[in-house]
């Protein structure tokens, strides 16, 4: 591997320092509530709802129903995510 030069040393330096880190102040881990929250979105209930279940934040559970989407866990309702 050749080694970076100052030039690209100092690039990756500044580039770290210039990160955006979007949504860190959320939690996206979640456990054995995953089966809940699917057999709640199957069941019609709306993120609002399901997120103040769990005491998260509605961003949190939004984007837990969009990763089961995503991976084919879950079905998106017609109004999509919202309702």
């Amino acid at each position: 591997m050749i080694a970076a030069t100052n030039i690209e040393r100092r690039h990756l330096t500044e580039q770290r320092r210039n990160i955006y880190i979007a949504c860190e102040d959320l939690n996206f881990f979640w456990d054995d509530q995953v089966s809940e929250v699917i057999a709640m979105w199957n069941m019609g209930i709306p993120v609002e709802y399901i997120a103040s279940n769990f005491g998260r934040e509605v961003d949190e559970t939004a984007i837990l129903i969009f990763d089961l989407a995503r991976k084919g866990k879950i079905k998106l309702c017609r109004g999509g995510i919202w309702g």
